[in-house]
């Protein structure tokens, strides 16, 4: 039976949904942690020892023609999940992450990251969120 081994997020929802959060430079490599999330591994708890944790994550973002960008998931500050947008027309919209990352026993610090790859600004706008979920026990890897 699958158990909840350890539970982490992070939130930032704005008064104003459709106000900016926070806006990348039009800079190739600017960058920004969106969200972090923490979850611990303990070996005290026997569905530790076949676990996994789930990341989740979610933001909305305006992109001009042309803008291109990454958005990350980082474990400890090493790259664990990286995906490319492009966008070929000014789009609103809704992105959604997910990755499921297989970390050894221990306290795990996971980031949220976008970084920009081209000449145009990127605006974020709430709410923003990233949850990590670690999930052990019979069955489950």
């Amino acid at each position: 039976m699958a158990t909840i081994i350890s539970y982490g997020s992070q939130a930032l929802i704005p008064l104003d949904p459709l106000n900016d959060v926070t806006t990348i430079a039009g800079i190739i490599g600017a960058g920004a942690g969106l969200a972090t999330a923490q979850v611990n591994i303990t070996p005290a708890n026997p569905a530790s020892f076949s676990s996994r944790v789930e990341l989740n994550g979610s933001f909305s973002v305006t992109a001009l023609a042309d803008s291109q960008f990454y958005v990350l998931i980082r474990r400890a500050g090493v790259d664990i999940y990286r995906s490319f947008f492009r966008f070929t027309t000014i789009t609103d919209i809704q992105l959604n992450v997910q990755w499921v990352d297989g970390p050894y026993l221990g306290i795990h610090n996971y980031e949220l990251v976008i970084q920009n790859d081209s000449i145009l600004p990127i605006r974020l706008f709430g709410p923003i969120s990233f949850t990590a979920a670690a999930i052990g026990g019979e069955g489950v890897i």
